[in-house]
């Protein structure tokens, strides 16, 4: 493999199986320092618990004794802890507790005592944040926004002296007899409080292993076998909307921000500076009537302050933030990245073009000739420029087998490497592409262009023609699991070692020398190529040890120069929980929020959900991924079927339930022009929410296609476009300038106006830039009466898509909306 000295360094550095990596050599592209990253807003339930893997924030480095330093414990509040084995922080919260509780990190060194252990030091270095204590190495802030908990206390009164253990067991915890232990009150009492959705609940208590139904309890139902169990009822709680904070003002020592009640006093506020390093603190603040200022003083350039509150009901805010100094430099939220899927996007070169000659391969499943010229053909051409992309994504770049290679399910057909995903060089460039050459000139005229490029990353695996493969096989796992069975396609119970086919073993990422070899991989492309950041592939089949490591060592050998850090994206398909315990900034940057995805479908393409739906999905993504996370909203990828074929009613296939084999039996084709008016909608909702969107070449004109292959058609370009395709790519134009002119839409909060049946409007503001998102999935023309203000001063605002002008009179607003439309109504 072709790495120099330092970057063979460098990955060795990250294969230490302790916390700590090794300490940097002279030669190594940049020391290896310890680093304690922003950590978003954590939200948990009253009487919840919030476990955290603090590798996805901390990274401590070998050589010098480290240890986190908790808050002494609020036992009527909160606990916290960390357990230096699992590098896990647990926070539990009380039941009664609501609203924001902060929770002060510090990281503090050790100095050896004389038999070679780590003890504290004689004296304290220096006064911190008013406290007297070591000086901190690094700091941070860990807020947990902790919303009442719906919920019912179970209890229980011994009438025996002799009862040792009581636990509760229902359908909440899938009658699970051990789970939930009933904790000691007084004497002969025991309650839990657990949180529960309004409703009933089923339970019995299990007293010393004996299930009985709760004696204090007089409701009971039958279980539907003659038995009966005990009732908890819970009822529901309206607290109201929740307030919003927004960012209001910045500059000249302060930054200014602006609460918008819910209805309820607000009674606390969180204020907190994020620093360039990654560390964080509490920074101080005061409220005048609506107002919270924080004095920003000398903090430096690249510093963020975010301010949270709740109000009296325990209702959470939004998380807003403002930069201590407003820059003019790219950052990854002012990008819109453009999936360039090589083999099917545009032919430049015509002699590179060299298809798998094999009559068992279908066309679909060959090469068509798209390579690197072609793209940078359209880069020069303005095609990205006048679209509003400015981040290009690259399938893999490596060189793939030659030969038809047979998949492993039914029907058995044969396919080309002609998508990048399997690997037979680690140091090659695909020539059917057209090699290193031209990827280095496609990637130089980007970058001149002001373009950013992303290349997809394939870790989890290589081809079996892979030289690795065959010299040195003990860095793969087996395909034969203990019990005889091949371990191929076990994603979920064989989730870190499962093979995708039997010629694609994948890396046993256990072994030191495995992991030494992708990180080695990663930086060189990297650094060789100049590329901007990754696309990660199958994130959820690789151990999360490997992405602490893979992160350290990029932020030391890549990241050292760069006016903007190497951005790094997964695919995960796990709910927003599973996604997110990859996500951190020692992990990976953010991934793609395929949750969102399924709703963005089931609400614009098959308008089988309202839009109260789609509002609860994009509120779960915003509490549970944070602010500060660069999570990337999509309405398709290569691995789904075209939102086009579930907006003209072509999926679900009443007769196919297999998506993939509709596209091979009856390939869909748009019919109905109403499914371009649906994709107009969706693409404006990706281009107006927090996170770097996503779109997939051909979606800008409304390609179709159902499950892979047939979604990875060749690109139709403009000769070939209807009326239709043409408006929809001039849609896509305008919203995406409308957001690449707008902050709000890149920066702001958001707060909700409405969100019933066919309506749906917010408005995002920062920094006095506001914008008001409206949609009108309805069949007839619509009447909205929203209230924008105080965000939105009085004035006229006009429709940025249509040229529709609105007044904002008093905060209100009253205009009607065509049928089947959205609207950006900005300052005139």
């Amino acid at each position: 493999m072709k790495t120099h000295a330092a970057l063979r360094f460098l990955a060795a550095a990250t294969l230490v199986a302790s916390v700590s990596l090794a300490p940097a050599q002279d030669n190594a592209p940049g020391p290896l320092r310890s680093f304690l990253g922003w950590m978003p807003m954590q939200p948990v339930t009253a009487g919840g618990q919030l476990l955290l893997d603090m590798h996805r924030f901390y990274f401590a480095k070998a050589g010098v004794g480290e240890e986190l330093v908790l808050p002494d414990p609020d036992p009527d509040r909160f606990t916290v802890r960390f357990n230096k084995v699992t590098f896990r922080l647990s926070v539990e919260v009380g039941k009664n507790v609501s609203g924001l509780v902060e929770i002060p990190l510090r990281v503090v060194e050790r100095s050896p005592t004389p038999g070679g252990h780590l003890g504290r030091k004689d004296t304290a270095k220096s006064v911190v944040d008013g406290e007297s204590g070591e000086e901190p190495v690094l700091q941070g802030v860990l807020l947990v926004g902790v919303q009442p908990a719906d919920g019912y206390t179970f209890s229980y009164r011994a009438n025996r002296p002799d009862v040792e253990k009581i636990n509760v067991a229902g359908q909440f915890n899938g009658w699970n007899p051990e789970s939930h232990p009933l904790q000691p009150t007084g004497e002969g009492d025991y309650e839990l409080f657990v949180p529960l959705p309004p409703g009933p609940h089923a339970y019995k208590l299990v007293i010393d292993g004996q299930w009985a139904l709760d004696p204090a309890n007089p409701e009971k139902l039958d279980d539907g076998t003659g038995h009966e169990n005990s009732v908890a009822r819970v009822g529901v709680t309206d607290r109201g909307r929740p307030p919003v904070v927004y960012a209001s003002a910045t500059g000249e020592g302060q930054a200014v921000f602006r609460l918008v009640s819910g209805g309820s006093d607000i009674t606390q506020i969180s204020s907190v500076v994020q620093m360039p390093d990654g560390t964080s603190r509490i920074a101080a603040h005061e409220r005048t009537d609506d107002t919270v200022t924080v004095a920003t003083g000398d903090w430096p350039a690249g510093a963020w302050v975010r301010v949270v509150v709740a109000d009296a009901k325990g209702n959470v805010s939004n998380a807003a933030r403002a930069p201590v100094k407003v820059s003019e430099t790219f950052q990854w939220q002012d990008g819109i990245i453009y999936y360039a899927f090589t083999d099917r996007f545009a032919n430049g070169d015509e002699s590179n073009d060299r298809p798998v000659d094999d009559e068992r391969i279908l066309p679909p499943a060959n090469y068509q000739g798209g390579d690197f010229q072609g793209i940078r053909q359209k880069i020069d051409e303005g095609y990205f420029a006048k679209l509003g992309i400015n981040i290009l994504w690259l399938a893999p770049l490596n060189r793939n087998p030659d030969g038809a290679w047979q998949e492993y399910l039914e029907p058995y057909r044969f396919y080309t490497g002609y998508h990048g995903y399997w690997p037979v060089s680690h140091t090659e460039v695909e020539p059917r592409f057209g090699g290193e050459s031209a990827l280095t000139e496609m990637i130089s005229v980007a970058h001149e262009n002001e373009m950013f490029i992303i290349a997809d990353l394939v870790l989890k695996h290589v081809h079996t023609d892979h030289p690795l493969w065959k010299e040195q096989p003990e860095l793969f796992g087996s395909l034969e699991l203990p019990d005889g069975s091949k371990n191929l396609r076990r994603w979920d119970d064989q989730q870190f070692t499962t093979w995708f086919e039997e010629w694609l073993p994948g890396f046993n990422f256990d072994n030191p020398q495995a992991v030494k070899f992708l990180i080695s991989n990663a930086i060189d492309f990297a650094v060789r190529f100049k590329l901007d950041g990754y696309r990660l592939d199958a994130v959820k089949h690789i151990q999360p040890s490997f992405w602490w490591r893979y992160r350290t060592a990029l932020r030391s050998a890549v990241d050292p120069g760069r006016k903007v850090p190497l951005y790094s994206v997964g695919e995960t398909f796990m709910d927003r929980e599973g996604i997110m315990s990859f996500v951190g900034p020692n992990m990976l940057d953010g991934q793609f929020d395929f949750p969102l995805y399924d709703t963005i479908i089931e609400v614009f393409a098959k308008q089988d959900a309202g839009m109260e739906e789609l509002e609860r999905s994009l509120s779960a993504s915003e509490a549970i991924y944070g602010k500060e996370t660069l999570m990337s909203p999509l309405l398709g990828n290569h691995d789904k079927a075209r939102f086009m074929a579930y907006a003209d009613g072509d999926l679900p296939d009443p007769e196919i339930s297999d998506e993939e084999e509709v596209g091979w039996a009856k390939p869909p084709e748009v019919d109905n022009p109403l499914a371009y008016e649906k994709l107009k909608l969706g693409l404006t909702f990706i281009l107006t929410i927090d996170g770097v969107p996503m779109i997939y070449y051909g979606d800008e004109i409304g390609m179709s296609g159902a499950g892979d292959p047939d979604n990875r058609r060749m690109m139709r370009w403009d000769e070939k476009l209807s009326a239709e395709e043409n408006s929809v790519r001039e849609h896509f134009s305008k919203a995406a300038a409308v957001r690449q002119e707008h902050p709000a839409l890149r920066y702001g909060s958001r707060r909700l106006l409405v969100a019933a049946g066919d309506r749906y409007a917010f408005v995002r503001a920062h920094l006095g830039d506001t914008v008001l998102a409206v949609w009108n999935r309805g069949d007839s023309l619509t009447e909205f009466v929203l209230q924008p203000g105080p965000e939105m001063a009085d004035g006229f605002y006009e429709d940025a898509l249509s040229g529709q002008v609105i007044e904002v009179k008093e905060g209100r607003a009253a205009f009607k909306l065509e049928s089947m439309k959205s609207a950006l109504f900005v300052a005139q």
